[in-house]
């Protein structure tokens, strides 16, 4: 008898042990993809389109500073992806202020990583500008002869809202 409750002790201990490992693989594999779905969340988009082609394509991250560990709360800090056939570097205002750094980021950079919508085409450039108080941001983006394009951000509620459709 007592052979057969430590057979019984030892087959509940594997189930739940095995339960476990299970349920925290699928609580990390849920928290890696809601901070995936929170980046989208704060992603713009612009498209510059010349005779119904697309030329070029830029979409841009807003890293709040308190989402996320690259930024410091006196600063505003924005991955900026590019598509067009210049190598021509970005100037950006954020609500008619100009930034205070722009870099560009090679294809491998740790501040890339998880980073949503990230394709081999694109360059991609971090831009900081100093904190702004305002609840609702206006990235102005130009890159040489397109057009500037605006996007628009909010602070609010934790995650970006898309202000403007393109």
């Amino acid at each position: 008898m007592s052979l057969k409750l430590i057979s019984i002790v030892i087959i509940a201990g594997l189930f739940l042990g095995c339960a476990s490992k299970e349920e925290e693989k699928l609580l990390n594999d849920f928290s890696q993809k809601n901070i995936k779905f929170q980046q989208i969340q704060q992603t713009q988009k612009a498209l510059y389109v010349q005779d119904n082609k697309v030329i070029g394509f830029i979409s841009a991250l807003y890293l709040q500073p308190k989402n996320n560990t690259l930024t410091q709360k006196q600063y505003e800090k924005f991955v900026l992806g590019i598509y067009s056939e210049n190598e021509i570097v970005p100037k950006a205002m954020l609500n008619g202020k100009e930034a205070i750094n722009i870099t560009k980021l090679t294809n491998d950079d740790k501040n890339l990583e998880g980073i949503p919508l990230k394709t081999k085409w694109n360059r991609y450039y971090m831009i900081t500008f100093m904190q702004d108080d305002a609840k609702k941001l206006v990235l102005k983006v130009s890159i040489g002869y397109l057009d500037d394009k605006e996007l628009y951000f909010s602070k609010e509620s934790g995650c970006v809202k898309k202000l403007e459709t393109f």
